[in-house]
Parts: C-alpha cells; structure tokens; sequence
C-alpha cells in the first residue's frame, strides 16, 4: 500500500536538511520499479529493469513493494542498504507483519484505531474489505493483496519471501547503480549544505529545494506540523515527489539536482535533471496539449476533450505528468481546474539546455 496523508501533532521547530539517506533512497527507486506505467521524466533506467526482469520477477517484486510496502519501509533511511537487509533479517516475523498491520490501524483519522484483527485475518474477503476502509478502491489491487494475504497469516513464510525478494533485489540490480549514482547524489546534497534553509517558511525551502512549487500538494500542509524534514535527492524519479511520514519525520524524495545560483556546476547532474525536464517534452500528445494551453492563456479539461479525441482519463493523465513536471499549473474555478502555463518553468529549461551544451 502507498502511505497516505495522516493528521499530525504541532511543533514549532524549523529541523529541516537535505540527506543522502542511502536506504530510504534506494528504497524509492525500488518503488518506481513497481510501478506498471512508466512516467515522463523517471530515469530510462527504471524501465530497461523492468524489462529485464521475468514476468514472475516483476510480479513478486509488486507483490512484495506494494502488498507489503509498511513492512518493508526503512525506519532508520540513514543507514546503509546493506545494514537494512541485515536489520530484516534479524526482525521477528510477527513484529514484522504487526509493524504493517499497526500502520494500517492508524490510517484512521491519524490515530491508531482499535482493529479486532482475528475478524480482519479471518478470510482474504475480510482483509480486502479492511483495507477498502483504508483506502480508496483505486488503490486497493485485489490480486496483489489476495496474495499478500495467504503470506500474512503465515509470517515465517512471509519474512522469508520478503527478506529473499529485497537481498536478490539489491544484488542483482541495485547495489551496481548505487554504486554508480551516490557520488552523483552526494553531490547534490553537498551543494545544498551552503544554503541557509533555516531562514525560510519549510514550504519555501520544499520548493526551493525541489525546484518548483508544491504548495498544493496534500504532504505539504503538514510540513510545519512535524519534528524533523528530510530532503532525499534520488537519481530516477525525475519531477516527481515522494513524500512519507515515520517517526516524527516526513522523508520527502526529489529527483537529484542543484539549487539556483550555484556557481559551480555538476555535468551529471545538470544532464540528469534535463532528460528528465525534456522527456516531459517528448510526445506528441503533450505538445499538443501545452500548444493548446498557449494559444488560449488557460484551459479547461472539457476545452481539450472537445479538440483532441481522447477519452477523459487519459487526458487527465496528461494533465497531471505536465503539471508534475511544472511546465502547466492549475487553479480552480467554479468547482473545475483550469490550466495556464508556467512560462517561468519553461524558460528555465531553454536556459538550462544551453547552458549545458555551451558549457557554461
């Protein structure tokens, strides 16, 4: 299961930074990997692992990252990858399975919600039908979780598959491109180490880390009611955001890049930002859409579906990878969202290409 927003308690401390945090890191990329569709902007090499896997592979992988995601996400992202494996080996395989359960008991209004557990576990009808409670039908995948279910009445069998499945993971595909990205990454966050965020708003230093305006985001209104905020600059996810809360902290995940005005500048990275900025680019639906959008000033959704024929889902997808990558922003009017351009996003990646091949 995806985390969800949940109520948190005030505090007035401004404890934010930016980390490398190696196993929280990892563990995203390990997330995007789950993921069926690829995205515009996610690291090409997201999808050529995908497509290397066996069919089966690919379906354990789901099966283990989103039937078991709140027992397998790091509590401790500070500590090295394998040090994490070693950790979920020692864990007791009740303790395993009650740390999601647990998770799932406090997605009710925020708070840990009494759960006669015996009824939920009783059947798989009743477990799907618990977590219906939880979470919207869209993000409840009856096969994956019918799966999950027969491993969470067994939890030897369950801290096997998932101990087996996360160590052949990292063996096999993620230790190499760790190796391969972490100078880059602790790049990025040793370029953030000379910049003051403690003299601004946390929701300013979230969109000047990140490099665009979140501020509309749900994870972000509850920026100022946590303990601790951690930046993570992760080298596949591109314009995307992950953002999750453990322990009094949000751990929030940006695509690997430097902040405005530095004066020396990375090549790795620089590239690395702007594949992921032009592979927005790179469809002939998009174009169309963000043509449109320039014509007109701003638009509405039923004002493209009556240009381009296309049904209503998938404009609404194309919609939200642009506004995700920052080259449309949205209000509402009148209860519906309307887009307009973001010129500023625009014109900061024109200037970026060219300073990238003009070596400047």
């Amino acid at each position: 299961m995806p985390p969800f927003p949940v109520v948190l308690e005030k505090t007035s401390q401004k404890n934010i930074g930016v980390s490398l945090s190696p196993t929280r890191n990892t563990f995203s990329s390990m997330l995007l990997l789950a993921k069926g569709e690829e995205e515009p902007g996610i690291h090409p090499w997201i999808g050529k692992t995908r497509a290397s896997m066996s069919k089966k592979e690919f379906e354990n992988h789901t099966l283990a990252l989103i039937g078991f995601f709140f027992a397998l996400l790091p509590e401790d992202g500070q500590i090295t990858f394998p040090a994490y494996l070693n950790q979920l080996e020692k864990t007791d395989a009740l303790a395993l399975r009650d740390k999601m359960l647990n998770a799932y008991a406090g997605m009710w209004e925020g708070k840990t919600s009494d759960v006669d557990w015996d009824d939920v576990l009783s059947s798989a009808d009743k477990y799907i039908e618990f977590l219906r409670s939880r979470f919207d039908d869209e993000h409840v995948d009856v096969n994956i979780e019918k799966q999950a279910y027969a491993y969470i009445i067994d939890p030897p069998a369950m801290k096997d598959f998932l101990v087996g499945h996360m160590t052949w993971l990292w063996k096999t595909y993620f230790e190499a491109e760790w190796r391969r990205v972490g100078s880059m990454l602790l790049d990025s966050v040793r370029s953030f180490k000379g910049i003051d965020l403690t003299s601004m708003s946390r929701a300013e230093a979230a969109n000047f880390i990140i490099g665009q305006d979140i501020s509309d985001t749900k994870w972000c209104q509850h920026l100022d009611d946590v303990d601790q905020v951690v930046f993570i600059p992760n080298a596949h996810i591109g314009p995307y955001v992950h953002a999750s809360f453990t322990n009094g902290m949000f751990q929030i995940v940006f695509g690997a890049r430097q902040p405005e005005g530095t004066g020396n500048r990375i090549p790795d990275l620089d590239r690395t930002e702007i594949v992921a900025r032009l592979s927005a680019l790179a469809d002939d639906t998009r174009m169309h859409i963000l043509q449109l959008v320039a014509e007109r000033g701003e638009i509405r959704v039923h004002d493209i579906l009556e240009i381009i024929n296309l049904s209503q889902p998938s404009v609404s997808r194309y919609l939200s990878q642009l506004t995700a990558s920052g080259y449309l922003q949205e209000r509402r009017e009148n209860g519906a969202k309307v887009y307009m351009l973001n010129h500023d996003r625009i014109e900061k990646t024109l200037k970026a290409v060219s300073a990238f091949l003009s070596g400047r």
